[in-house]
C-alpha cells in the first residue's frame, strides 16, 4: 500500500475585506453610473414617431438647418386617418442628450391645413438634442412625436 505524505492542500484565497462604508460609496457610484449612461442616449431612434392612434400621424420638420445655437423654427404635419387635424394645442420641448441641461419649451401655432410652427424655439448649447412633440387634439386625445439633432454653433 502507497502512502501519500504530504497531499496537496488547496491554495487559501484572499477576500476582498469591504467596510460598510465602502461598500455603500461602491453601491452608489454603481447607480449613479448607471443613471449617467441612460441619461445620455436619446429616446428611441430619433425618428418621428405617433403616438395615441395608428391612424394619427405626428411629422415633425426642422426648417433652421442646418442647427445652430439661437433661434430655431419648426413645423409639424398632423394628421388623422389621412386628413389634416385642425384646432389641436402643439408644444414642442428640447432636450439635450445629456443630464443636468433645462428643456427648452415653446409652443406652436397653427398655419392650417394640419400645419403648425414654431418660432419661439432656441437652442442654447451646441450638442445632440431631442427635440419632443406633444399633440393634444381637439378631442383631448394626445399623441407625441420627436426629432434628434445635433447643434453646431
Amino acid at each position: 500500500m502507497r502512502e501519500i505524505a504530504n497531499p496537496p492542500r488547496p491554495t487559501p484565497t484572499r477576500r476582498l475585506s469591504l467596510t460598510r462604508a465602502q461598500r455603500v460609496a461602491l453601491t452608489l457610484i454603481a447607480l449613479a453610473v448607471l443613471m449617467l449612461a441612460s441619461a445620455c442616449r436619446p429616446p428611441g431612434d430619433g425618428t418621428s414617431a405617433s403616438g395615441a392612434s395608428a391612424s394619427a400621424s405626428v411629422s415633425v420638420e426642422l426648417l433652421t438647418t442646418p442647427a445652430r445655437v439661437g433661434p430655431a423654427a419648426f413645423e409639424v404635419v398632423l394628421t388623422r386617418d389621412g386628413m389634416p387635424v385642425e384646432g389641436a394645442s402643439v408644444t414642442f420641448t428640447g432636450d439635450m442628450t445629456h443630464a443636468g441641461m433645462v428643456p427648452v419649451v415653446a409652443d406652436a401655432i397653427e398655419i392650417g391645413d394640419g400645419v403648425y410652427r414654431s418660432d419661439g424655439f432656441a437652442f442654447d448649447m451646441a450638442g445632440d438634442w431631442v427635440v419632443t412633440v406633444d399633440v393634444t387634439h381637439p378631442d383631448g386625445e394626445r399623441e407625441r412625436g420627436s426629432l434628434a439633432t445635433s447643434v453646431g454653433r
